[in-house]
């Protein structure tokens, strides 16, 4: 009788702490939601306010200048605070940890780094969380050609545009060109023709 009762108490025991445990981890992943929902808010309502004061002003005017640096800034912090959630659920916070859209903020972060250092550090994770459908496959073909424009070797993909020498849009350069469509349907971009339209690339 005494064992019977030592092993309900035991089992109420690890029961309790279970679900204590349980409530905790539900409580962490909130708050990551919730950080992961301000960081993205805000970098919108930044980079919004940017493109108004750069219609306003121009490019090159001091209200542009100080209002890119202000974006440069939030940057730094939002990458600072994402490395935390990073390392806090021990891996890239993707749908089946933060949910849709969710899972889009820490790649946008990254990507939007100026530094290229992190494209190359993170872009390994974005590969294997996009893998393992943990994000969108979109999400690596834009951050592979990143790194490698930023690097001064051909894209992938095609969805790097710059302004060239004649002040127009223009694509950088693409390796096998003629088979990009192929690569980008496989990870799940739309044709390179419609995507040059859509961005107001006129392609010689």
């Amino acid at each position: 009788m005494k064992t019977k009762f030592l092993s309900l108490i035991l089992l109420c025991l690890f029961t309790t702490n279970l679900w204590a445990q349980a409530t905790k981890n539900a409580a962490a992943m909130a708050d990551v939601r919730k950080r992961l929902t301000q960081i993205y808010e805000k970098d919108q309502k930044e980079r919004a306010a940017y493109d108004a004061i750069e219609r306003q002003y121009g490019w090159g005017a001091k209200e542009s200048q100080d209002a890119r640096q202000k974006i440069k800034d939030m940057d730094k912090e939002h990458l600072t605070e994402v490395e935390k959630i990073i390392a806090q659920v021990g891996g890239y916070p993707g749908k089946s940890v933060v949910g849709q859209p969710l899972d889009q903020v820490a790649f946008l972060i990254i990507q939007h780094s100026i530094d290229r250092s992190v494209h190359e550090k993170y872009l390994p994770m974005v590969t294997e969380a996009a893998q393992k459908n943990e994000l969108d496959k979109a999400g690596v073909a834009f951050l592979t050609d990143q790194v490698k424009v930023q690097k001064k070797e051909k894209q992938v993909y095609g969805t790097q545009i710059h302004i060239n020498n004649q002040g127009q849009k223009d694509v950088y350069p693409i390796e096998d060109e003629a088979n990009v469509d192929q690569r980008r349907k496989q990870m799940d971009l739309e044709p390179m023709a419609a995507y040059l339209a859509r961005m107001g690339v006129k392609k010689q």
